[in-house]
C-alpha cells in the first residue's frame, strides 16, 4: 500500500475567514515588500473618548503599552527588512565577485596557453625540414651519378651493338658473294655443252668449290657468333633501359620531394610568423582585459568588505539568517511520535499552523502516537484556525482499521445496586455501589462516551478506551502499584491486532497479531515496530518535505529508514536559548543542515547572534514570553 493512498479523504473543506490574522514579522515570506509603506505608517492611536470620560491611570498604561508593542514589531520588521537588504546587496556582489573570479580565472588560463603557444611557436624552426631536404637532394644526386653511369655503360653498350651489327654485315656481304661465286661457278659448268670439257672445268673448279664450301661454313659461323653476342648486347642494352627508367623516375620522385619539403618550409615560416604576430596580439589584449577585471573585482571586493563590516557593526554578525522558503509545489509530511506532553502539542500544530498558513493548501500529519480522537483533535484545531485540514497518516489508524467494523457500541447499563453522580464541571460520571464504592468513572469526549476507568479498593485497575463511533479502541491495565503493565489495541472488528507490555512504565514488548489472532511480531522497542511500519507503507519521497523535531523518534526514522536528503527536511530544534552551544555545535557538525524551525523569537535571536553560516529559521509560534521586544535603543 502507498503512502498517498491511505491519505485520509477531506470531505470537509476548511472554514474560511472574512478577516484572517495577519502574519507576524517573522512569518512574513516577502519581508522587503512595502517596507517603506509600513515604516511610514504612524502608530494606531486609541479612539478618542469622549471629553467628558475620565481616563483612568491603567487605561492610559494599557494605550502606551500597545503603542509600544505596535512600535517594536515595525522596529523589528524594518530591522529585519534592512538586514535583507543588506544581505540581498551583499549577495549580489558577491554572485558579481563569483563571475569575475570565474572570468579571471579562464583569462589566466587564456593567457597561460597562449604564452606556452607562443613560446613553442617560437621554438620551432626548419633545421628537420632541412635535414630532411638535404637527405632528399644527396639521394637525388645519388641516382643522378647512377644515371650518368647506367648512360655510359648503355652508350658503350650500343657502340659494341654497332661494332657487331657492322661486322655481322659485313659477314653477311661476304657470305652472299660466296654464294654468288658459286653461283656462277654452277652458271658456268651449266653453260658448256662440251662434255670433256665439262669435265674438265668441273675438276678444275673442285678445289674452288671445296675452298667456297669451307669458307661458307666458316662464315655461317662466325655470323650465328656474331647474332648471338648482338642478341645478348641488346638484352643488357633493354635492362639498362628498364633501370635507366626506373633511376629517372626516382630522380623525379626526389625532385617532386624536394619540391614540397621546400613549399612546407615557407608555408611552415609564414605561419610562424602569422601565429607569433597574432599571439602577441593577444596577449597584449588579455594583458589588458586582465588589469581591467583586476580594477572591477578589487571595486567589488571593497564593497564587499565594506558590507560586510556594515553588517557586523550593525547585527553583530556577518551571517544571513532568513525565513525558511517554502515550495508551493512540494508536499510537506509533518512527523511526529509524541503527543502526550503539552509542548509536544504545541510544537505539532505550531508546524502544521505555520506550512498551511503559508502553503494554502493541506500538509500531511504522518504520527504514531495513539490518540482515540487524533482525527476530531486535528481537524477541530484547524477549523479554529481557519486552516485547510490536514491529511493524516497514522500507525495506529492503519493497524486498527477493519473492512467489517463491529456494530456494538459502547453503553453503560442500568443497574439499580448503583449509585450515578454526576461531576458538574467536568460531566464525568462516577459510579459506586451501595456501600459507596467507587467502582467506575465514565469520561467523555463531545458528550460521547470516551473512557472507561474500572476501579477496585479505589484504585485503578482497567480503563477501556473508545473512538469516536463507541468501539472499544484500546484497553489498559494497571499493577498494584499503580503502574500501566499492559495495554492491547483492538480493531474495529473486535479483535485484537497489538499488545504493548510495560515494565516500571517502559514499553519492553510490542506484540502485532494478525486477523486470526495469532502472533505475527514480536518487537522489543517500538523503533522497531515503526521501522517495520515504514518500510511496509513505502512512503513517496519523490516532490516531499520532511517536517519535525529533530529529536523525535519517527522523524529520525523517517530520515534514517528512507535516507531523505537534508535538502528536503525541515528540522524543530527545541529550547534553543538554553542549549544554543549544543545546537551551534550541530549545525557545525551538518553543514547540509539549510532549514530550521525554532519555537520563539527569543530562540531565532539566539541563532542570529551566534551563528557562524547563513542558515534559514522561520519561528513556529509556540509559546512566548509576552515582553515587549523594543531594543534598548533605536539606533541602528
Amino acid at each position: 500500500m502507498k503512502f498517498l493512498d491511505m491519505l485520509r479523504k477531506i470531505d470537509e473543506k476548511p472554514e474560511q475567514t472574512s478577516n484572517p490574522a495577519p502574519d507576524s514579522p517573522k512569518k512574513d515570506e516577502n519581508p522587503s515588500q512595502s517596507t517603506d509603506q509600513k515604516a511610514s505608517t504612524p502608530v494606531a492611536e486609541p479612539e478618542k473618548k469622549e471629553e467628558n470620560l475620565p481616563v483612568s491611570v491603567h487605561d492610559k498604561r494599557i494605550n502606551i503599552e500597545e503603542q509600544m508593542n505596535d512600535l517594536s514589531h515595525q522596529y523589528a520588521k524594518l530591522r529585519n527588512d534592512l538586514k535583507t537588504n543588506l544581505f540581498t546587496e551583499k549577495d549580489e556582489f558577491e554572485a558579481k565577485k563569483a563571475t569575475l573570479d570565474k572570468y579571471l580565472e579562464t583569462l589566466k588560463r587564456d593567457e597561460k596557453e597562449s604564452n606556452e603557444k607562443l613560446t613553442n611557436t617560437k621554438a620551432q624552426n626548419d633545421d628537420a625540414a632541412k635535414e630532411h631536404l638535404a637527405s632528399v637532394n644527396a639521394d637525388r644526386k645519388e641516382q643522378e651519378e647512377n644515371l650518368q653511369k647506367l648512360q655510359s655503360e648503355l652508350n658503350d653498350l650500343n657502340s659494341e651493338i654497332n661494332t657487331k651489327t657492322a661486322k655481322l654485315e659485313s659477314l653477311q656481304s661476304d657470305l652472299a658473294k660466296n654464294e654468288q661465286s658459286e653461283t656462277d661457278m654452277s652458271d658456268s659448268i651449266k653453260e658448256e655443252k662440251d662434255l670433256q670439257k665439262m669435265m674438265v672445268l668441273m675438276e678444275k673448279q673442285k678445289n674452288s668449290i671445296n675452298t667456297l664450301y669451307d669458307e661458307r661454313k666458316d662464315l655461317k659461323g662466325q655470323i650465328n657468333s656474331v647474332q648471338e653476342t648482338i642478341t645478348q648486347l641488346n638484352g643488357q642494352a633493354d635492362d639498362l633501359n628498364s633501370n635507366i627508367s626506373q633511376v629517372n623516375s626516382k630522380i623525379n620522385d626526389l625532385k617532386q620531394k624536394a619540391n614540397e619539403i621546400d613549399d612546407k618550409m615557407k608555408s611552415d615560416h609564414n605561419y610562424r610568423v602569422e601565429t607569433i604576430g597574432g599571439l602577441e596580439r593577444h596577449l597584449q589584449s588579455l594583458a589588458e582585459e586582465h588589469q581591467k577585471i583586476d580594477g572591477e573585482l578589487a571595486e567589488v571586493n571593497d564593497n564587499i568588505a565594506y558590507i560586510t563590516k556594515y553588517i557586523k557593526d550593525v547585527f553583530h554578525s556577518a551571517y544571513l539568517v532568513r525565513d525558511v522558503y517554502l515550495d508551493k509545489d512540494k508536499e510537506y509530511y509533518v512527523a511526529a511520535d509524541d503527543f502526550e506532553s503539552d509542548t509536544a502539542k504545541n510544537d505539532l500544530f505550531g508546524m502544521v499552523d505555520y506550512l498551511e498558513t503559508k502553503l494554502q493548501k493541506p500538509v500531511t500529519v504522518v504520527s504514531t502516537f495513539y490518540n482515540n480522537h487524533i482525527h476530531d483533535i486535528i481537524d477541530a484545531k484547524a477549523k479554529a484556525s481557519h486552516l485547510p485540514i490536514p491529511n493524516v497518516v497514522n500507525i495506529f489508524d492503519q493497524l486498527q482499521t477493519s473492512s467489517n467494523p463491529t456494530d456494538k457500541k459502547v453503553a453503560i447499563p442500568e443497574n439499580t445496586d448503583w449509585v450515578t453522580r454526576t461531576d458538574v464541571e467536568s460531566q464525568d460520571t462516577f459510579i459506586y455501589d451501595q456501600k459507596q464504592t467507587l467502582l467506575m468513572t465514565v469520561e467523555y469526549f463531545d458528550k460521547l462516551i470516551d473512557r472507561i476507568n474500572y476501579y477496585k479498593n479505589d484504585q485503578v485497575v482497567k480503563t477501556n478506551i473508545y473512538n469516536g463511533d463507541g468501539q472499544l479502541s484500546s484497553t489498559q491495565n494497571f499493577n498494584k502499584n499503580k503502574e500501566l503493565s499492559e495495554q492491547n489495541f483492538y480493531r474495529t472488528d473486535g479483535s485484537i491486532v497489538l499488545t504493548v507490555i510495560f515494565e516500571k512504565n517502559q514499553a519492553v514488548s510490542f506484540q502485532l497479531f494478525d486477523k486470526n489472532g495469532l502472533l505475527e511480531h514480536d518487537f522489543n522497542e517500538k523503533s522497531e515496530l515503526i521501522t517495520w511500519w515504514l518500510k511496509n507503507i513505502t512512503p513517496n519521497t519523490e516532490n516531499a518535505v520532511f517536517v519535525g523535531n529533530n529529536s523525535d523518534l519517527l522523524y529520525q526514522l523517517i530520515m534514517s529508514v528512507n535516507s531523505i536528503s537534508s535538502d528536503n527536511t525541515i528540522r524543530l530544534l527545541q529550547d534553543v536559548v538554553k542549549n544554543i552551544d549544543a545546537v551551534i555545535d550541530l549545525l557545525d557538525k551538518h553543514n547540509d543542515i539549510k532549514d530550521i524551525f525554532v519555537q520563539t523569537d527569543d530562540d531565532l535571536h539566539e541563532i542570529e547572534n551566534k551563528t557562524n553560516r547563513d542558515i534559514s529559521v522561520s519561528v513556529i509560534n509556540t509559546s512566548s514570553n509576552g515582553m515587549l521586544s523594543l531594543p534598548e535603543s533605536l539606533k541602528i
